[in-house]
């Protein structure tokens, strides 16, 4: 699990990529959008909604609000409860289910409940961390990260820094990429060798997008559904994360380091094309683009374990292209 151990906020960002100008992008400023702790964002299929965890309501737990929200974020509706630590939702493509992981006993497990809250469900089980859940286009599967067949727990890397120090922990290395059935059932193994996180399938369900570790290096990769054929398209940048496949499956948006911060890019899925969208303070980390094609979102952040302010912001230089981010500052 990749995580940014700080107070971060969302961003709202509204731009266009397939028409915008050369000269509109980097962006530079980014203006408050929320003021708390709000990340691991994630849209509904209809756009009309972002499923995200939030503090607002006492601890990290799943929370639901509208894409419009003009209250700042809020008036969302919390969605799990307890004590236990939640993290990254993600909602099925036919909407009416919603992944997540929640920490259990110290250990990360997968989770999935109906859109709203109700009949909350554990998947996975034992002391091998599973984490990040994206979904199988069919919303009858779901694909995560774990140290199953690894055979490691969380004491074998997990808040551990990576050997880079800033994308990722030690226990990324240990991570292989597996499915299960929403039920719980056919559990199924797709990769062999370890350092696969942050995957998701293409909209087709053709190809996986996924980062890849090997040692200090962060690359962004894509494999075919089955696992085979799988190549690099980060090409010789050895710091990108948090990678995106585009609603039409032609493109990825993703975080690349530069300049000691991390900022969006977007790039052809051929990784051809690549153009930076962000140039502004703080770290933009984890995009999505929506379902429609016209949004994008993601959190900004600072470095792994520094503290720092979360603030939300909406930019328009033209309104087609949205991006909601955390950033410390």
């Amino acid at each position: 699990m990749i995580r940014i151990w700080c107070v971060s906020l969302s961003i709202f960002v509204s731009t266009i990529i397939a028409s915008a100008r050369a000269d509109d992008f980097p962006i530079k400023k980014l203006s408050p959008f929320t003021w708390v702790v709000d990340y691991e964002s994630f849209w509904s299929p209809d756009s009309r909604q972002i499923v995200l965890v939030s503090s607002r309501h006492g601890g990290m737990k799943v929370h639901v609000m509208n894409a419009d929200s003009a209250s700042h974020g809020s008036d969302m509706r919390q969605l799990t409860f307890g004590s236990d630590e939640d993290d990254s939702p993600a909602w099925s493509p036919d909407g009416k289910k919603i992944a997540f992981v929640s920490i259990r006993a110290g250990v990360s497990q997968i989770f999935v409940m109906n859109a709203n809250g109700t009949n909350v469900r554990q998947l996975t089980g034992g002391n091998a961390e599973n984490i990040h859940p994206t979904w199988v286009p069919d919303s009858q599967r779901i694909l995560f990260n774990t140290t199953k067949f690894a055979g490691a727990t969380a004491a074998d890397g997990r808040d551990v820094p990576s050997d880079n120090k800033v994308i990722g922990e030690q226990i990324d290395k240990k991570m292989d990429l597996a499915t299960v059935r929403s039920d719980g059932t056919e559990l199924k193994r797709l990769t062999n060798g370890s350092g696969y996180t942050y995957a998701s399938f293409s909209p087709d369900g053709s190809s996986i997008l996924h980062r890849r570790v090997d040692g200090a290096k962060s690359q962004i990769f894509i494999m075919s559904a089955d696992a085979t054929n799988d190549h690099n398209i980060s090409g010789e940048n050895t710091l990108d994360g948090w990678p995106a496949w585009s609603n039409d499956g032609k493109r990825v948006v993703f975080s690349r380091r530069v300049n000691d911060r991390f900022q969006l890019f977007v790039m052809n899925r051929d990784g051809s094309g690549v153009m930076q969208l962000t140039d502004a303070a703080g770290e933009f980390v984890n995009p999505r683009w929506s379902p429609d094609g016209t949004k994008d979102h993601g959190r900004t952040s600072s470095r792994r374990h520094e503290p720092g302010d979360f603030f939300g912001a909406k930019i328009v230089p033209r309104p087609q292209l949205s991006l909601i981010c955390q950033q410390c500052r």
